[in-house]
């Protein structure tokens, strides 16, 4: 028999205070179903398949300032000197770098009539050379790469003719047949799908459009240029501590700056990230702990308050397990008062967060378990308060008489 009824009568007595752990148990239910979806959309964002060679590729911004600086000249002479250095597989010069943070994006729709009535798909513009695809390491999975002849070096305004694509933006654009052939069009101009590349991340990591990328055969000739070059994974740090000599010694009339790792690229796009989730697991395990230890002192106080009814119901014939059994129903009961109202507070708070923050809406599946991880954390605090109680003397039902 579990006795909820006189459970019920006793906590009645003590409203205060049952109300007090009721509402730290929901609080405490909110907050953690909350943070721990934060945290695995978080670590899902991160864990994301980039699409890129990343433990082969590293980056460097060159800064022309020379007078008489050949811009076109010097960008062919730059990458074909990178290209035929030992340990490279290949490199490019390249607008952006992806998850960079840093990047160029336009509009494109699938119509001019489309384009006009803005219904349109934001994509990250990617500009490069035929060797574009082979130095990210990205996989052509339909259609054809770039032709030499059609890369345009220019300093005004480029109209690129054709492109590659993403999957993922071939999909948005046309759903239902192969993009091959197909136009899109643009501010200005319009593309012909040439190829199609499996998986390519963007600038942006927190973009909803991250792996929607289009890919064009152009170079803009300015001042301020970034190489990305891809090496064999051994050879790639001793080529990043020597590539600006090498360049300063082909022509001294630039800086270069920034020689940075793929892998220092991702973990600087993930920084806050990996930090706000330490920050959540943080908050969790300190609110688990004090939720814990608030439960720890009811059962005590409880069980003080009660040490001659507990000795006379040992007098009655009650066993320890029977003690046990009623302290541990009392913190049930409560527990489940608590994940009740906390469940509301939570769908309630995830609400606020989706509207205000732009969050993902939190799966079902996080509220029982979260329901789960408080029943487990009220039962285990209360184990030694119960055993405590269960320890005490049928002889204490007689000491006042």
């Amino acid at each position: 028999m579990l006795e909820i009824k006189p459970i019920l009568s006793a906590l009645l007595r003590h409203k205060s205070r049952t109300l007090l752990i009721i509402l730290q148990i929901a609080i405490t239910l909110a907050v953690v179903v909350n943070s721990v979806s934060i945290i695995d959309n978080r670590m899902s964002m991160m864990n994301r398949d980039t699409g890129l060679a990343e433990s082969e590729l590293f980056m460097l911004n060159v800064n022309a300032f020379g007078e008489n600086y050949n811009l076109e000249q010097n960008i062919r002479a730059d990458v074909d000197m990178i290209r035929n250095m030992p340990g490279v597989i290949d490199a490019v010069a390249i607008n952006q770098v992806p998850l960079s943070g840093s990047g160029d994006s336009f509009t494109i729709a699938t119509s001019t009539e489309n384009f006009e009535n803005n219904i349109r798909t934001g994509v990250g513009s990617f500009m490069g050379d035929s060797h574009t695809l082979n130095t990210l390491g990205v996989k052509l999975i339909e259609g054809r790469n770039f032709n030499e002849e059609e890369v345009i070096y220019s300093d005004g305004s480029i109209d690129a003719k054709v492109a590659i694509i993403t999957k993922e933006l071939a999909e948005k654009l046309f759903p239902e047949e192969s993009p091959l052939g197909k136009d899109f069009y643009y501010g200005g101009g319009q593309s012909t799908i040439v190829g199609i590349v499996e998986r390519m991340s963007g600038s942006w990591a927190s973009w909803q459009n991250f792996q929607m990328n289009v890919i064009s055969p152009a170079i803009r000739l300015t001042q301020f240029k970034r190489i990305l070059i891809r090496a064999e994974a051994s050879a790639r740090n001793e080529l990043m501590s020597g590539i600006e000599r090498k360049l300063l010694d082909r022509n001294p009339e630039r800086v270069i700056t920034y020689v940075r790792s793929m892998d220092e690229l991702i973990a600087n796009t993930y920084r806050n990230d990996k930090a706000m989730s330490l920050i959540l697991w943080t908050v969790i395990i300190l609110l688990v702990v004090i939720t814990a230890l608030g439960i720890v002192g009811l059962a005590s106080f409880s069980v003080n308050q009660r040490v001659k009814q507990i000795g006379t119901r040992r007098a009655l014939g009650a066993s320890k397990f029977d003690i046990q059994r009623y302290f541990i129903t009392e913190i049930v009961l409560i527990t489940v008062m608590g994940v009740t109202i906390g469940s509301a507070l939570a769908v309630t708070f995830n609400i606020y967060l989706v509207d205000t923050f732009s969050l993902s809406p939190i799966e079902w599946h996080y509220l029982p378990l979260g329901m789960l991880i408080m029943l487990i954390t009220g039962i285990v605090a209360v184990w030694l308060p119960a055993k405590k109680a269960s320890g005490i003397s049928p002889a204490v039902a007689t000491q006042s008489i």
